[in-house]
């Protein structure tokens, strides 16, 4: 008897302990839908996606709800019930796969079942993605990720007076990465195979090891871009979120060579630095011990040729990392070879004084003229080093969106201040031909 209560007792601890300390799936939790049995206009991919994302999430321990072929009270239901998790969860996930669009800015996820003859009918028939943001915002948990491979082309769009494609792009809140399938106002591949496009590149991608959250994003929109031959470019809104990895750091591959990858880098700029430090000491040398008055030095010198590092025909690059157009005359620097929103790079860009300074943010034009398909692995001189596909120009419009030119594809786009993946600083300045 006294064996029985004291095994009895036991069990109860174990089970206590575990009330007190659930696993580490507790602090992850997501909603996974797809949408596949419209009336109007059916898609092939949306089950099997939601479907696979949902058991690759559940891999990476997310406590994952399912809703498959779902009509707006399932969709609602869900996302309350989600909300509820998130409050005591760390981070978040939305997945939607499915027909989604908008209507004067405003984007809708669209349940199986709407049943639309016209635009006013979708606020009424659809499930606004606002609403899912609200709930992950409201939460107030470290991360939450929104995914949308939801941009396929409006399926009521004889009944529409507007054409709007694709989706309207949303502001993150703070600790929200928003990753779209496509660009916003663009249309996203419905795929041939098992899965969409998006979702079969991001399925890959969140299955290694060692990769930041940004950089499941990054390699995600690589891998889309290539198959599609930069037809569908993926996008994604955030603020600055702390790194976090999906599938662990895993063994130390990766992060190691990030780790040597990121020692190159500070032992190349500690050489540059150097470099420049002497060669200001001999300037200064040379100016003292001259016998005769000596001509006053141009505030912006021009880069010597024999400080010349590297030619490629037309493009000059210099030991002090300035790469001069000899057809324009312009010079060139790029920034941190990092993810960069706009106001990063005007900051970046203002506080250059490298050389004599003098230098600003470029325009769309002039990054035109450094776009030639084919050339490099950016589509630009290999000499201005990046490995980013966008470039920010100093062109604005109003008080949250700047023009960008995307290397891509050699197009100008508008694109919100705040995001950055992909993105980089360019300085230019314009001395002549001398």
């Amino acid at each position: 008897m006294r064996k029985k209560i004291i095994i009895t007792a036991l069990i109860c601890m174990v089970c206590f302990l575990g009330l007190l300390n659930p696993v580490e799936a507790a602090t992850r939790t997501a909603l996974v839908i797809g949408n596949s049995n419209y009336k109007t206009a059916p898609l092939q991919n949306p089950v099997n996606d939601a479907r696979d994302m949902a058991k690759t999430l559940r891999s990476l321990n997310f406590d994952v709800i399912e809703k498959l072929n779902a009509g707006k009270r399932d969709m609602v239901l869900a996302i309350d019930k989600f909300y509820k998790r998130l409050k005591r969860a760390d981070v978040g996930v939305f997945y939607f796969a499915g027909h989604g669009m908008q209507i004067h800015g405003v984007n809708y996820l669209i349940p199986v079942k709407a049943h639309v003859t016209s635009e006013t009918d979708v606020q009424w028939e659809a499930v606004p993605a606002g609403k899912v943001l609200g709930k992950m915002y409201e939460a107030g948990n470290k991360l939450n990720i929104v995914i949308l491979d939801a941009c396929r082309d409006n399926p009521f769009k004889r009944s529409f007076r507007t054409e709007n494609k694709g989706l309207a792009q949303m502001y993150a809140p703070k600790g929200t990465i928003i990753a779209y399938a496509t660009s916003p106002g663009s249309v996203a591949a419905d795929g041939r195979g098992r899965n969409g496009v998006y979702t079969k590149h991001l399925l890959k991608s969140l299955r290694s090891k060692g990769m930041t959250v940004y950089d499941v994003f990054r390699e995600t929109g690589l891998g889309v871009m290539r198959e599609t031959s930069e037809k569908q470019i993926p996008w994604i809104s955030s603020t600055p979120v702390q790194r976090y990895y999906m599938a662990g750091r895993g063994s130390g591959g990766n992060d190691a060579e990030r780790r040597r990858l990121e020692q190159e880098r500070r032992e190349f700029e500690q050489a540059k630095a150097e470099f420049e430090r002497r060669q200001k000491e001999t300037q200064n040398q040379r100016i003292e011990v001259a016998s005769v008055p000596q001509r006053p030095s141009s505030p912006r010198p021009t880069p010597s040729p024999s400080n010349a590092i590297k030619r490629d025909g037309i493009y000059v690059a210099y030991a002090n990392g300035i790469v001069k157009d000899t057809n324009t005359g312009l010079e060139w620097k790029a920034g941190p070879d990092e993810d960069t929103d706009w106001n990063e790079a005007k900051t970046w860009v203002k506080s250059l004084n490298l050389d004599g300074g003098g230098w600003r943010m470029p325009s769309t034009d002039e990054l035109k003229a450094l776009y030639k398909k084919g050339t490099g692995s950016r589509n630009m001189t290999p000499l201005l080093k990046t490995t980013g596909w966008w470039v920010w120009s100093g062109e604005t419009k109003g008080s949250s969106v700047a023009r960008f030119f995307a290397f891509s594809g050699g197009g100008r786009h508008w694109g919100a201040r705040g995001s950055s993946t992909l993105a980089r600083a360019f300085a230019v300045r314009s001395r002549g031909n001398g």
